[in-house]
């Protein structure tokens, strides 16, 4: 693979091939499994999602962490679409869709980290109504994982890490980059978690997944220290479309 891009024929094969996108086995998955479910159960809740909403699922994998509305599954890997409805296999930084046609994005599981965050973010913006409202997850650059490398804070450049077993290239973003698009945008900030936060730099030290995701059981109260809790591996926020 290239360092210096994403190689998307990678990324559709390796997602083709894995037995479970979210591996039950997997501590570290399980766990940002369980945070993601957890801010989208919240947000449907506080700003009362119902059946009748369109919305675009970018990256599914065919989940929608039952989160109620009428879902359009959008992923470059097909093996998880195919059993469900309203399901195009494109990528999200180009979008078929038209204009305002959805009331709620959903973008989680590090998508953004396989694209070009500008282009991505403007075509979800292309395509929400006013007042529309997304939920975006991301890989950090300003991580405990970082610390000491030419990776960290870096405004986006390519990293090589790990994904079930597979050596992988992905994007990671600061989060001030990520807020300038947003606004850029014309989002709002909403609410925002951080979690991976102790487990990152666990991981650096042990290089085993499932040793440093034990340690995930201190996110919660890591969360209560503002300058240990800036340094989180993930990100999920709740924009509106103003």
């Amino acid at each position: 693979m290239d360092n210096n891009k994403i190689d998307l024929h990678f990324v559709k094969n390796m997602y083709n091939e894995m037995q479970e996108i979210w591996p039950k086995d997997d501590l570290w998955y399980q766990y940002t499994y369980s945070q993601i479910s957890y801010f989208l159960k919240k947000v449907s809740k506080k700003y009362h999602f119902t059946k009748n909403m369109n919305i675009l699922n970018a990256g599914s994998g065919g989940n929608t962490y039952n989160v109620p509305g009428k879902h359009y599954h959008v992923d470059i890997a097909e093996k998880n679409l195919k059993n469900v409805p309203n399901y195009y296999i494109e990528n999200i930084e180009s979008l078929s869709f038209p204009n305002n046609k959805f009331d709620v994005c959903i973008c989680v599981g590090s998508v953004l980290n396989y694209c070009d965050a500008l282009s991505a973010l403007t075509e979800i913006a292309r395509v929400l109504k006013h007042r529309g409202i997304l939920i975006l997850d991301y890989d950090q650059s300003h991580s405990f994982e970082f610390i000491g490398t030419p990776y960290f804070n870096q405004k986006a450049c390519i990293i090589e890490t790990f994904n079930s077993g597979y050596t992988d290239k992905t994007w990671i973003y600061s989060p001030k980059y990520i807020s300038s698009i947003l606004r850029h945008n014309n989002f709002n900030i909403l609410d925002s978690q951080k979690y991976h936060t102790i487990t990152p730099l666990i991981y650096r030290i042990t290089h085993n997944e499932n040793t440093a995701s034990a340690f995930s059981k201190f996110d919660k109260t890591i969360s209560y220290i503002p300058i240990l809790k800036n340094f989180s591996c993930n990100i999920i926020l709740c924009s509106q479309k103003i």
